[in-house]
């Protein structure tokens, strides 16, 4: 079968442009009371600007010696120069950098991560603040901090998410931010969320133990009790500052942060407020229809929530609604999903502080688009990376897990009512599969744990490798049924690369 004659059928829109510079995710905290095990959970699709900018997974150990750190993002189109330098004793920490950057002296867009004290970062969830707000302040594209730096700067250091915050905070008041960004912390304890306001100015705020919080490309805060330091934390100046320039009047009422320093604009109506209905409905289980931006932020769950809950609205296209772009081959569909073609990783990230160290912190991670993917755990206590979770590239090969998950939704996307169910069918069996090993193994280690950490701390490692065996059999087997039913089980790497690109750029959904 003529391969681009099958990409080119599949194309429904012609000439698409990819804009290069649009990052968008989706991004969901749950409070330690609102989960059905009394855990923590941050969690976020990365998406980039397209199919192939691979993450991999990377292990740091501690370092005693300080360091300088330079944007990877010099010399790019963008051009932002920010660099600083890094202290001494910087904590070991897990992270997934982008592909290219393992080739630079420092790493950067590292993501998300765990880091030896049980602190973990996910960065970023692309926002942008008004232009009122912006004239008063601008950001600095040229100097200032980005999504390129984030991680890199800060969780080597923070020994809670608190002061995962006020690190953030004071590298942006001194250097200012370079774009509009939201970052989730978390640690044994608490759950922070962090969102700009303008080029120096920020706030954040602890998540209530009893809810939940979502976002979706635009800032969501509103209210906040700037006397509330347990809970509450801002640059200095931040009210004043929007009374100051025309952002807030006093006398119309309490701070609204979002009315003061949020854009707003038209596109949200299709791209952002859509996703965070949904997200709403499905936890709370309530109907929002307004498309002012103002939805509630902290909620109560209509039910505890778990890992799976989670892992399902990261998964959500509108199914079962009119506006299931996937379901219905519609790339033309207005309301931009929370599962993306342009997803590069996934992940949810759990913190257990009554378990030890190793089992504390895991992090389920799903490669690719959400919708057909697994989430696969990896805990805290695997410092030894696999390494087919370290040697993606922007091109597909034979080994690694991201091009095996990318051929598979290059191939399903080609007829996804037929195919997809099969992939979701199996994925959730793998997922169940692997939840039964996992409360086998942590009952083994904390048996074990007692009486000798070293052994215990190997039972991770065997547990991973099961997983990925498993994990491996799966990709094999159902990329290999749904080539031969396409009549492409020859296609080469590159038709692969070809093919993923291509498909992405018809469900591209512009508009963050």
């Amino acid at each position: 079968m003529n391969m681009k004659r099958i990409i080119g059928s599949f194309l429904i829109i012609a000439g698409l442009l990819i804009d290069a510079n649009v990052l968008a995710c989706t991004t969901i905290i749950v409070g330690r009371g609102a989960t059905d095990d009394g855990s923590l959970i941050i969690a976020r699709n990365e998406d980039t600007s397209g199919p192939a900018e691979a993450h991999n997974l990377i292990f740091h150990p501690a370092r005693k010696e300080g360091a300088f750190f330079r944007s990877n993002t010099i010399g790019n189109d963008d051009n932002n120069a920010f660099t600083c330098p890094l202290p001494k004793d910087a904590l070991a920490y897990t992270s997934f950098p982008y592909w290219k950057t393992q080739t630079k002296p420092n790493h950067s867009y590292e993501e998300t991560g765990i880091n030896a004290y049980g602190v973990a970062m996910s960065a970023t969830e692309t926002i942008f603040n008004s232009p009122a707000a912006l004239k008063a302040d601008p950001y600095d594209v040229k100097k200032g901090l980005i999504e390129d730096s984030i991680t890199s700067i800060i969780l080597p250091y923070a020994t809670s998410a608190r002061e995962g915050v006020r690190l953030l905070g004071e590298y942006m008041e001194k250097a200012g931010a370079g774009e509009g960004f939201g970052v989730a912390f978390m640690d044994g304890r608490e759950a922070w969320y962090f969102e700009t306001a303008s080029g120096h100015h920020w706030l954040s705020q602890r998540i209530p133990d009893d809810c939940f919080f979502v976002s979706a490309n635009q800032g969501r805060f509103q209210t906040a009790d700037m006397e509330d330091p347990m809970n509450v934390m801002s640059s200095p100046g931040l009210v004043a500052f929007a009374a100051a320039h025309g952002l807030y009047d006093p006398q119309s009422g309490p701070f609204n942060f979002f009315r003061a320093y949020v854009r707003d604009i038209e596109n949200d109506k299709t791209y952002n407020y859509p996703r965070v209905r949904e997200l709403l409905r499905i936890y709370s289980g309530l109907e929002y229809r307004s498309e002012d931006g103002l939805y509630p932020v902290f909620v109560k769950p209509k039910k505890k929530i778990s890992v799976r809950d989670v892992a399902q609205g990261l998964r959500n296209r509108y199914e079962g609604t009119a506006h299931d772009p996937y379901q219905h081959r519609n790339p033309k569909e207005p309301y931009r999903p929370i599962s993306v073609i342009r997803t590069t990783v996934s992940h949810i990230t759990q913190s257990r502080p009554d378990l030890p160290g190793d089992l504390a912190a895991v992090q389920y991670i799903a490669l690719g688009m959400t919708a057909l993917s697994a989430y696969i755990p990896f805990y805290q206590g695997l410092t030894d990376i696999p390494r087919e979770y370290g040697i993606a590239t922007d091109k597909a090969d034979n080994v690694s897990v991201f091009w095996k998950y990318r051929k598979l939704q290059a191939l399903v996307m080609q007829d996804y009512p037929r195919f997809a169910p099969q992939v979701t069918a199996a994925a959730a069996r793998l997922e169940k599969d692997i939840a039964g090993m996992q409360t086998k193994m942590e009952k083994e280690y904390l048996r074990v744990h007692r009486r000798d950490a070293g052994t215990a701390k190997k039972l991770i490692a065997s547990f991973t490798r099961a997983v990925l065996a498993k994990q491996e059999r799966m990709l094999t087997d159902l990329t290999k049924r749904i080539a031969a039913a396409l009549g492409m089980e020859n296609l080469s790497n590159e038709q692969y690369t070809e093919m993923i690109r291509k498909v992405e750029a018809a469900y591209h959904f512009h508009g963050s």
